[in-house]
This record gives C-alpha cells, sequence and structure tokens, in this order.
C-alpha cells in the first residue's frame, strides 16, 4: 500500500497529538472526512468498539466528542450524542491504516 509524504507527516503529527488536536486537525484540515473513523469503547457492541465516521462529528472540547445522532446538519437543534473523550481508542483511515493511537 503506497502512502504519500504528506500523509504520512499527517500521521506522524497526529501520533504526537493529545487526541483533541487529533480530531481537530482531521476535521478542519482533511477534505474526505468520511475516509476517517473514531475508534471508541462501547460496552454494548459484541466487539467491545464502536466506530464512528468523521462526517458525523461536530466539534470537541477537553472533555467530550459532540456526535450528530442521525443525518449530520449544521442546525444547532439537531440533536447530538455526547460521548466522553477518554473512551477514544485510536483515530483510524477507511483502509485500516492508525493514524493516532491512545496504546
Amino acid at each position: 500500500m503506497f502512502i504519500s509524504s504528506a500523509t504520512e507527516t499527517l500521521y506522524l503529527k497526529c501520533m504526537l497529538m493529545r487526541i483533541k488536536e487529533a480530531i481537530n486537525k482531521i476535521l478542519w484540515s482533511i477534505e474526505k472526512k468520511e475516509e476517517y473513523f473514531l475508534v471508541i469503547v462501547d460496552r454494548m457492541s459484541s466487539s467491545g468498539y464502536t466506530y464512528i465516521s468523521f462526517s458525523h462529528i461536530r466539534r470537541v472540547d477537553n472533555n467530550y466528542v459532540y456526535v450528530c445522532r442521525d443525518i449530520c446538519s449544521n442546525d444547532l437543534n439537531d440533536f447530538e450524542t455526547v460521548i466522553p473523550i477518554h473512551r477514544v481508542v485510536r483515530i483510524e483511515r477507511k483502509d485500516g491504516i492508525i493514524v493516532w493511537s491512545r496504546r
């Protein structure tokens, strides 16, 4: 699998960042957000993890990631799911490349 030097540089930078910074970097500087997934610990899932597309992530602060529940829109009255940031385990690309990992 070929990875461009610009993409590789982004991955190396993200690995050195805190999770909030890595999420913001992808949210605001990557055009194809749907190719990236936030992997969170989910005790209700059979695999123990849930994958959330970056196209559904609205914003992040120091404690939480805010995700739109259904169809993502810019309407501020739309419902959001709030995920504690400590549940984030890694950021993966669609092709399985790990962009950021907690462990």
